[in-house]
């Protein structure tokens, strides 16, 4: 038979063992869930020249600038990217922290950067759309799919 000092010391290292697993599951409960304050929303579109015509560039990266405020100091929302395909101009996703998880709701400044096939810069965008302080797109999570409608440069593109 176990003497009750065995079976004291037994019974308070279950406790310790059940206050760190509970421990142990709050803090994944809290710090695993990925703490982003902001809600994330499902978008889908199509970009393209104002005259509905296709930019013809070998890729084509849309970049979402949110215009959430911050929660505080240190929490500023996430800018996402959608990349389009193009030989219809559509885009199916945009992620913001992982693989098509969406953008944060609300209102972004949109830029349009094309590549060449070779993978550089190619002039068929013109350059306003490819600067935050510039773009005149602004579209809304509210109002799906987002429809994207750019200038055509004027060297003709």
């Amino acid at each position: 038979m176990r003497s009750k000092a065995v079976q004291r010391q037994g019974s308070a290292r279950h406790r310790r063992l059940g206050q760190a697993a509970l421990s142990v599951a709050v803090a994944c409960a809290v710090g695993c869930s990925g703490g982003n304050p902001y809600d994330l929303v499902d978008v889908s579109g199509k970009v393209t020249y104002e005259d509905g015509s296709l930019i013809p560039a070998g890729s084509i990266m849309l970049k979402f600038d949110p215009e959430a405020a911050p929660v505080d100091a240190k929490t500023h929302p996430r800018k996402g990217f959608a990349l389009v395909n193009v030989g219809d101009g559509t885009f199916d996703y945009a992620t913001t922290h992982k693989h098509a998880d969406g953008l944060v709701a609300g209102k972004h400044k949109v830029l349009v950067v094309a590549y060449a096939e070779d993978g550089k810069a190619a002039s068929v965008v013109p350059k306003e759309y490819q600067r935050p302080d510039t773009t005149p797109i602004e579209v809304d999570t509210e109002h799906l799919p987002l429809e994207i409608k750019i200038k055509k440069p004027a060297n003709g593109a």
